[in-house]
């Protein structure tokens, strides 16, 4: 049996990976590798290299000196890109980089930044194959020089968005929401996920505003803040009326866009990245001005069951099954190679 090795800086996927379950802490991208490493699991020997972590009171100069000595002992590693950047690739070993996005709008920010995009841009173009998550970032990517690009698009079960009329009434009562204003999701509390515009031109609407998120980011903001499980996020996209995505950053896809569309809930959004080839999919709402959302949100409002089973029917096409078999052919492909 052929293995796997897969290099992140986070400890989320490693502590997920030993726990079997994914943890709390994890972001959107940790929960997509997550799920690959768990695809890969029944027809390769896969491990997460506990040396490509990075703690928190390590410089990046002491990451840089260990990973550099590292050498990985498996047929395949995919990396993410702090363990692309500061280690090395081993001799027979296919590299596989696993890119969500690139933010390089932060390279002005210092010289560590501007460094950091340029080794990128260089070491990308090596890799034997280079997984992204749109057609916005495989494009983006092969403009780099990076020949080999494969989409494997984020998906999720759908059964896991089927929530219960009475756990929906029991919500609703437990956060104090009523029954007469519709609620519109506005999103990660968050400024760069746009909460602040959305907010701005929608107070004044009839409407109960609600945002979530590990913490809030935006707590000067009248608006109500959740902190969920899993399980009572899915129950709050379920019971939204419209989920609003006005996020001002490049995304990789959105998969709180996703996960609304598969409860069967509307989504506007900025359609940054590849949020767009989503949206565009789903046959939902892009607007390029946050001054466009109020009659936005009241023209889906009225359109709200179309415009859902419209979203539903496109991105429950990628399930677990779909994942699955996207990962695995990826990786036979590229040791046949």
């Amino acid at each position: 049996m052929s293995s796997i090795i897969w290099q992140s800086r986070s400890p989320v996927i490693y502590e997920s990976f030993k726990k079997g379950e994914l943890i709390n802490a994890s972001n959107g991208g940790n929960a997509y590798d997550y799920q690959a490493v768990n695809a890969l699991s029944g027809n390769f020997k896969i491990d997460v290299d506990a040396f490509s972590i990075k703690t928190p009171t390590e410089s990046v100069l002491s990451y840089w000196w260990r990973m550099r000595k590292h050498r990985a002992s498996a047929n395949v590693c995919i990396m993410e890109p702090f363990p692309m950047l500061y280690g090395r690739r081993s001799a027979g070993v296919k590299s596989v980089a696993m890119i969500h996005h690139i933010d390089d709008t932060n390279i002005k920010m210092s010289l560590k930044h501007r460094w950091f995009f340029n080794q990128l841009v260089k070491r990308l173009p090596q890799m034997d194959l280079v997984v992204t998550v749109s057609e916005y970032w495989a494009g983006y990517l092969k403009r780099l020089g990076c020949n080999r690009v494969k989409v494997i698009y984020n998906s999720f079960n759908p059964s896991d968005y089927i929530v219960a009329e009475e756990a929906k009434i029991n919500f609703k009562k437990q956060h104090g929401f009523n029954n007469e204003q519709p609620i519109v999701y506005i999103g990660n509390a968050a400024r760069q996920k746009g909460v602040y515009e959305t907010y701005e031109v929608l107070k004044n609407s009839n409407y109960q505003l609600v945002m979530t998120g590990a913490e809030n980011r935006a707590s000067d903001l009248p608006v109500k803040f959740l902190n969920l499980s899993r399980t009572d996020f899915v129950t709050l996209l379920n019971l939204a009326d419209v989920v609003v995505t006005m996020s001002k950053l490049i995304e990789g896809w959105n998969r709180i866009a996703h996960e609304a569309l598969l409860c069967k809930t509307p989504v506007i959004g900025s359609g940054t990245g590849g949020m767009k080839e989503l949206l565009e999919g789903a046959r939902q709402t892009i607007i390029h001005s946050p001054s466009q959302l109020p009659a936005m949100v009241e023209n889906t409002l009225k359109n709200k069951a179309h415009q859902g089973t419209q979203g539903y029917g496109y991105v429950s096409k990628y399930d677990h099954i779909y994942f699955k078999n996207e990962w695995i052919s990826t990786i036979q492909n590229l040791l046949k190679s």
